[in-house]
């Protein structure tokens, strides 16, 4: 009986052990991967390379940045150009803190990297509204170096649900707040970070888009002004024919030679209800306003299709 009780009481023991085993919290995976550094003709600077991939919990993904730091930056780094050697360094953010073991050899080299994000800076974002925040982005914050200054700087500047992926896509495309400031002044504001990037990455500054001027229609769209842009139609252009004709029918105008004062020396003529495809026939089969003024001399009132005959028969 005795012996009964006391394996009942063995059993009961270690059923309780399972149960707060079970139930005690699993330690998150440390953030770790490889880096690669090249310190070789840089000056000043180096190039630091991070990667990493996981696979956990049903979640698997890659991330890899490269991109150039001040030496002054990276703790531990052996003076001179290309150094040699096992190596611990450490680059050291308000964000956080990446570790690096390995070994350099003529001023290239790389290892491994352990990272570990600074609670009280996650706490801060967190307050700030950044509720999901997870030590794979914290990581990015640390390489691109968003700190709390920037940070609430960007989020002041009125964006349209700026997210935490999204100030590091503006961070890593070198969008800076004046840039969306001049943006704002120049009529564009409540963007999206999306619609920014995409501005920025297409060279479209606020100048240019001050230049388009205030137009009689409706003011174009942030894909019409990047396509302005990467057609190559200059800010007067777009404001001397926005009047008369649609975004796309201008950059159709332009890529086929049709220059702002062709369509004013015509309009002049009388045509002012030509339309965006009469102007490219007329480009394209050589008729010039001085032709279209002689033609009326002689013929009178003279439609864009009978000038175009007019050309095509050799009448000059």
């Amino acid at each position: 009986m005795q012996q009964e009780e006391k394996g009942l009481r063995s059993a009961a023991s270690i059923a309780l052990l399972a149960l707060v085993l079970a139930s005690a919290p699993v330690a998150a995976a440390p953030i770790e991967g490889d880096w690669t550094i090249d310190t070789r003709e840089n000056g000043d600077h180096i190039e630091l390379g991070f990667k990493r991939s996981w696979n956990r919990s049903g979640s698997h993904g890659a991330w890899s940045s490269t991109s150039d730091f001040e030496r002054s930056q990276v703790r531990g780094l052996p003076a001179g150009k290309n150094p040699s050697g096992a190596v611990s360094l450490s680059l050291v953010r308000e964000s956080g803190t990446i570790r690096m073991e390995g070994r350099m050899d003529d001023g290239r080299g790389g290892g491994r990297f352990t990272f570990e994000a600074d609670q009280a800076f996650v706490a801060d974002l967190k307050r700030a509204g950044f509720r999901e925040v997870d030590d794979e982005q914290m990581l990015r914050v640390c390489v691109h170096d968003l700190d709390r200054e920037w940070i609430r700087d960007t989020k002041s500047l009125g964006l349209r649900d700026p997210t935490l992926d999204g100030l590091l896509r503006l961070r890593s495309h070198d969008v800076t707040a004046d840039f969306v400031r001049g943006l704002t002044a120049a009529g564009y504001s409540n963007l999206s970070v999306d619609e920014v990037v995409r501005l920025q990455s297409h060279g479209v500054t606020a100048d240019y888009v001050r230049g388009l001027g205030k137009t009689p229609k409706q003011k174009p769209s942030v894909e019409e002004i990047v396509r302005f842009k990467s057609h190559g139609l200059e800010p007067s252009y777009v404001s001397a024919l926005s009047r008369y004709f649609e975004p796309e029918e201008m950059v159709r105008l332009y890529t086929h030679g049709v220059s702002a004062d062709y369509v004013r020396e015509f309009r002049a003529l009388g045509y002012q209800s030509a339309s965006a495809e009469d102007f490219v026939r007329l480009q394209t089969h050589g008729v010039s306003p001085e032709f279209a003024r002689r033609a009326q001399e002689l013929h009178g009132k003279v439609t864009t299709e009978e000038l175009i005959k007019l050309k095509m028969n050799g009448v000059e």
